[in-house]
């Protein structure tokens, strides 16, 4: 969302502990094709398999405008991404409402962002975990 955290991890660390479901998880990242996920304010995700134009997205939603995630930086506007402007897949998106886009990104409002798509981002990844359990 465009900040980058590091650290550095003590060479001396030796073991990691995985559970199960991580494990599945993890696996099921390298086996999915990468998606175009959008999420909305209420935290909800759609996701497309293919290069879409943004227009498409909002499309049912004319009171909003879609922003990349990447391009979030607090203090500035939020960029909208132009209607025309394929989404790509491996990449997310918001969909924000239009008076959100003549204001600078506050830290309140890019937390909220990242909360939604944690969360949105979690349930989808039980979801499909219990999806393909069940198979």
């Amino acid at each position: 969302m465009g900040a980058c955290v590091s650290f550095y991890l003590s060479p001396t660390t030796t073991t990691t502990t995985t559970t199960p479901n991580a494990k599945a998880r993890a696996a099921e990242s390298f086996r999915r094709p990468a998606t175009i996920m959008v999420i909305d304010m209420k935290g909800e995700i759609r996701e497309f398999m293919h290069p879409i134009p943004a227009s498409h997205v909002v499309s049912d939603k004319l009171s909003c405008f879609v922003c990349n995630s990447e391009s979030l930086f607090i203090g500035t506007c939020i960029p909208r991404v132009p209607d025309e402007e394929q989404l790509q897949p491996g990449k997310i998106y918001f969909l924000v409402p239009l008076s959100q886009s003549h204001s600078p990104l506050s830290l309140t409002l890019l937390c909220d962002l990242v909360v939604k798509a944690s969360s949105a981002l979690a349930n989808r990844t039980i979801t499909n975990s219990l999806q393909t359990s069940s198979l």
